[in-house]
């Protein structure tokens, strides 16, 4: 089956959130609580990549490994657009439709406008607005109803095997893992959790779509 839709994560997919997560640590690690601990920003960054090749909640995990009672916020505006994004997103969208399926709080079609972006995309579905978080399988059925969209006719991109291309293979979407990000960090659990492709970067995407279409 040819595919029609593709479908993709937002961050340390589209976005590089490094500065995000650096401004996270060095906030949580400033709190009272941190500091009568002795958990520094680079402590709190390191907990998050174990967390990540365990298939455990980044930055929940962290909270409750050290006791925190509250969490330093994500801050999306030191969010930064992949170089490569925009070029890619064009391209693909010549031949594709193009959607979002995210874990993200609400407010994320104004970040795709204030990126530039929200125009390549004929759907956005974010666990804010479904009420449903990744990995559920519910909010990849939601997008796939949404989009008229068989399974097999759609692909799924994203960073994390645990949350983008475990579930989608699940519901036998195709899949393309790119590895950015803390979600790079992870091996596959089993076969399972193995991608029909694996990228580095955003640019690899169109050929490995094509690579995988008669899959």
């Amino acid at each position: 089956m040819a595919i029609a839709w593709v479908f993709l994560d937002m961050g340390y997919t589209l976005v590089n959130e490094d500065a995000v997560w650096r401004a996270r640590c060095r906030e949580q690690a400033e709190t009272p609580q941190a500091r009568e601990k002795g958990v520094t920003a680079e402590t709190l960054w390191r907990d998050i990549e174990e967390a990540s090749r365990n298939y455990r909640p980044q930055f929940r995990s962290v909270i409750e490994k050290h006791g925190f009672t509250q969490a330093a916020p994500y801050r999306s505006g030191l969010e930064r657009l992949y170089p490569d994004a925009k070029d890619t997103l064009g391209v693909l969208a010549e031949k594709y439709r193009l959607g979002i399926i995210a874990n993200q709080p609400s407010g994320l079609e104004a970040r795709l406008a204030s990126l530039g972006i929200r125009g390549y995309f004929s759907l956005v579905v974010s666990s804010w607005e479904a009420g449903v978080m990744k990995p559920d399988p519910a909010i990849f059925r939601l997008a796939l109803a949404r989009a008229s969209c068989p399974p097999r006719a759609a692909v799924m991109v994203g960073d994390r095997l645990d949350n983008d291309i475990f579930p989608a293979r699940a519901l036998g979407m195709r899949t393309v893992w790119v590895r950015q990000g803390f979600g790079g960090l992870q091996s596959p659990r089993s076969d399972a959790y193995r991608p029909d492709a694996e990228i580095a970067c955003l640019a690899g995407l169109p050929s490995a779509l094509d690579s995988i279409a008669d899959r």
